[in-house]
């Protein structure tokens, strides 16, 4: 199943990926979700210190 070809990507909209069902394309696409669900890192807290 890992030895599976991605489809090309690039020739696809986003309701086309979601239909996707590749397992390394679901883990980074899970990955992803994961990381917009987290709260943002403190990268602009500099400005309040000022």
């Amino acid at each position: 199943m890992a030895d599976e070809p991605l489809p090309e990507l690039l020739d696809m909209d986003l309701e086309e990926l979601r239909t996707v069902q590749h397992p390394v394309l679901s883990e980074v696409l899970e990955s992803l979700r994961e990381r917009a669900e987290r709260p943002s890192e403190m990268l602009w807290g500099f400005n309040n210190a000022m």
